[in-house]
């Protein structure tokens, strides 16, 4: 096995290690000379290691797997290496097969030790969060939906009025129904499918917590929740502070993946699923009285994040501790659940006043209320975050 040359001790705050959660600077760290790496101590799950030509189960499949499914440092595990991986109850851990069998079994016994509080703090059920997650790869079902809208497979059942229909209307249809299918009827679809090459084990996904092991030698970018699992960075390698709070955080974006996302993408803005995770989590969350510091609720993307990134996280909590505290969380979760059932509609989005995804903005003006118990709207939360937070604080 390979000896890894340098383990960081990672001491700058846990913010700066979160990805797909976009991260910050490097902030500080301290870094230990490591030589002669010795696994931890400490007991994990129990499991097996299989190579994928055995089982034929594989991080990725797809011939141009994309990061918005498997994460932006998952490129390790659907490029180099797909088909090495520990399977213990509730994870399949792939990464190099030249790191430590510790790293693995570490992982596994990370996401497991930390998948029950991350749900329990959702609202959310194991049952209710595999069954919502999806069994089959988001690009077969992506495939089957547009090749659905085209009237493409001739045994299967179309509307009278399909060919009436707007471009539109077909393509509301053909997302609709391809939800509605069975694993089953994916399954039958694609190895009667004259457009698809794929085989049952290409399209299926276990009922896993799917983890890749990066080998990043910085913080930024350590944990990062998607759609199939987590991507976290190998034990021997990096160590964050707090990685059960970390671990719980990334868990909690794969569960907002499994019940408000579908192939057509994440729907949540920036602020609401970090807040979210942030908040869920434990993790440092800002005081009510501090609200002027930050305007969390205009970072709808990335792209849009300002200044200290710990800061922006900290409001970020502090705008979804608002909406919980003022609507409870399981009505946020049914908010988010209804949101995954809808479909997207292009020109809605293109004519919208607003950046946030059009099916977010509906659910959210229908689902959410004020501190009072007055209707809450995407555009009033936005712009009037600080009256809001003001008495919110009093």
């Amino acid at each position: 096995m390979k000896q890894p040359l340098i383990k960081l001790l990672i001491t700058s705050s846990l913010i700066l290690t979160l990805s797909a959660c976009g991260g910050g600077d490097d902030g500080e760290e301290k870094s230990n000379n490591n030589s002669n790496y010795v696994p931890p101590n400490t007991s994990t799950v129990s499991g097996q290691f299989y190579k994928s030509t055995d089982t034929g189960k594989y991080f990725s499949t797809e011939d141009f797997p994309t990061y918005e499914q498997y994460g932006q440092n998952a490129r390790h595990c659907y490029q180099s290496y797909n088909d090495y991986y520990f399977e213990s109850e509730k994870t399949m851990v792939f990464g190099n097969p030249e790191l430590p069998d510790s790293d693995f079994k570490q992982a596994a016994t990370w996401i497991e030790n930390n998948l029950a509080p991350a749900l329990a703090s959702m609202g959310v059920t194991e049952q209710e969060f595999f069954d919502a997650k999806s069994s089959i790869r988001l690009s077969r079902l992506t495939e089957i939906r547009n090749w659905l809208k085209q009237k493409a497979y001739s045994n299967f059942s179309y509307p009278t009025e399909f060919d009436s229909w707007t471009s539109q209307q077909q393509n509301d249809w053909a997302t609709q129904t391809t939800k509605n299918l069975a694993k089953n009827e994916v399954i039958n679809l694609t190895l009667n499918d004259p457009y698809s090459q794929k085989s049952e084990a290409e399209i299926i996904l276990e009922d896993k917590i799917y983890v890749c092991l990066h080998e990043n030698t910085q913080p930024y970018g350590w944990g990062e929740g998607t759609a199939i699992g987590i991507t976290i960075g190998a034990e021997s390698i990096v160590v964050p502070n707090n990685i059960n709070k970390l671990i719980q955080h990334e868990l909690i974006h794969t569960v907002q993946h499994a019940i408000s996302a579908d192939f057509d993408g994440f729907k949540l803005p920036r602020w609401f699923s970090e807040g979210q995770a942030v908040y869920l989590s434990g993790m440092s969350v800002a005081n009510k009285a501090n609200h002027t510091e930050y305007d969390p609720t205009l970072v709808v993307y990335y792209s849009d994040e300002y200044g200290d990134s710990s800061l922006a996280y900290e409001h970020y909590g502090l705008a979804y501790q608002y909406i919980k505290d003022s609507n409870g969380q399981p009505s946020i979760v049914t908010m988010m659940k209804n949101m995954g059932a809808l479909s997207h509609d292009y020109s809605i989005q293109l004519n919208s006043a607003l950046k946030e995804d059009h099916n977010y903005v509906e659910i959210f003006n229908a689902h959410i209320k004020q501190q009072n118990g007055s209707v809450l709207t995407v555009s009033e939360y936005r712009d009037n975050y600080h009256s809001l937070m003001t008495s919110y604080a009093n």
